[in-house]
């Protein structure tokens, strides 16, 4: 059986082979190319000649690094291929980056678009970046942010990539140029033969490039979260609803516009919510929850008593649950209830929790539909699962997780390691 180690202090996820893996290298010529995209796009001076890449281009070297350079600029090191908020970019190096996880995804859509840019766009990506960088940015139709609200309007992405020196675009205008040579006598032309000779010295022999008219590649987007604004989420076309056509879900953000009747705005903590969710078939509740909840409950409340669960044998843990009764929340005295209905009568779930605390209800509440988005929000909702968080909303994670008490991260770190070794679940110590 396969001993699990964890530090008693400097709990690194990325150590543990958690986060982080899987990414491109850039360094020598590469460095060079991306660091220059970096100056001349968002004026950012990078010294830095070896780090690793994700599929969008984004660097945890380099996250680390701007927000240390910038801290004003930064609240995020992560943020540094955006323009404010509402203006995302991506760089490509290499079609290898395909294969490389998000390090810090922000939206619910950016990796399937991703997935996009680099099947679409194969051939021109192997061929431009033998020589050149790539970049662009994701196109959202919204120049800037103001509100929440504001991400209402999205209903479309889209990406376009050309080198710092555009030969993208280059190489069509002298493909035009060519293809129409002898019109006109414009090969009589020295102004025109002059353009080609110039454009040709940037692109080379069009006959020997493999740049194809793939741009802008574009991706509808319907429901979605993004983590903008403390994070939004929006669910829209409800099948067989009339009266509501879009949910929206902002995360203590007041709404200042009226969408109409169809739109229906709500904060994320607004106990309501999860009501709605059930009602249109986005949650559902799951009894075989039950223990896995009450577990998650307790090891909260030994956690914030200071106990080290992850190298806590069972009888100790046992021990330390029934002297701790008294601190366990309502929650964890109503799942017990739930636990001895199920086990013991025919009573339906959802009739047990009738009359059961938002807690409780929120525990057992599972994704149905849209899991994607559905369970980012149960992960801010309610951040006892840790596997939940690690594979829905890590971005969370990685920016709490340096922060907290050293138990809990080994607890956390444990708790995934564990469902690693063990896909179909088990308990900690």
């Amino acid at each position: 059986m396969t001993e699990i180690i964890i530090p008693t202090k400097n709990v690194d996820l990325e150590k543990l082979g958690l986060i982080n893996q899987g990414l491109f290298p850039v360094d020598n010529g590469l460095s060079l190319r991306y660091n220059a995209v970096l100056k001349q796009v968002f004026g950012l001076d990078c010294d830095v000649d070896s780090f690793r890449v994700d599929k969008r281009g984004l660097s945890p070297e380099l996250s680390v690094y701007f927000k240390k350079k910038y801290p004003k600029r930064f609240e995020f090191g992560e943020n540094y291929l955006n323009m404010r908020s509402a203006n995302r970019f991506m760089i490509v190096l290499s079609p290898d980056q395909k294969s490389c996880p998000l390090v810090a995804p922000q939206t619910s859509y950016e990796d399937g678009l991703y997935d996009e840019v680099y099947r679409q766009a194969r051939h021109t990506i192997e061929d431009v970046t033998s020589s050149e960088a790539l970049f662009g940015e994701i196109e959202n139709g919204i120049s800037i942010f103001h509100s929440p609200e504001d991400l209402l309007q999205l209903r479309t992405v889209e990406v376009s990539l050309d080198t710092l020196e555009g030969t993208v675009k280059s190489y069509f205008e002298l493909k035009k140029m060519s293809d129409e040579l002898g019109r006109d006598d414009n090969a009589l032309n020295p102004e025109y033969i002059e353009t080609m000779q110039e454009m040709a010295k940037k692109v080379g022999d069009i006959r020997n490039r493999s740049i194809s008219k793939v741009f802008p590649i574009t991706k509808e987007i319907h429901c979605f979260y993004a983590e903008f604004f403390k994070s939004v989420h929006c669910l829209r076309n409800f099948k067989g609803r009339q009266d509501i056509r879009t949910l929206f879900v902002s995360h203590h953000q007041e709404t200042e516009k009226y969408w109409g009747d169809e739109v229906v705005a709500m904060d994320l903590h607004d106990e309501s919510l999860i009501d709605l969710l059930h009602t249109h078939k986005f949650l559902a509740y799951n009894p075989d929850l039950v223990g896995q909840k009450i577990e998650e409950i307790e090891n909260e409340v030994l956690l914030t008593q200071g106990l080290d669960i992850a190298d806590t044998k069972s009888w100790e843990r046992k021990r330390q649950v029934v002297q701790n009764v008294k601190r366990f929340p309502t929650s964890w005295h109503e799942l017990r209830e739930v636990s001895t209905l199920l086990n013991h009568t025919r009573t339906n779930i959802k009739d047990i929790l009738e009359d059961k605390s938002y807690e409780t209800r929120l525990k057992l509440s599972e994704a149905i539909a849209k899991p994607e988005i559905i369970n980012h929000m149960l992960a801010e909702l309610d951040p006892t699962d840790p596997l939940r968080i690690y594979e829905f909303n890590r971005k969370k994670l990685i920016t709490e997780f340096p922060n907290m008490p050293a138990n809990r991260q080994r607890y956390i770190a444990y708790r995934l390691l564990t469902a690693q070794l063990n896909p179909r679940g088990g308990k900690t110590k």
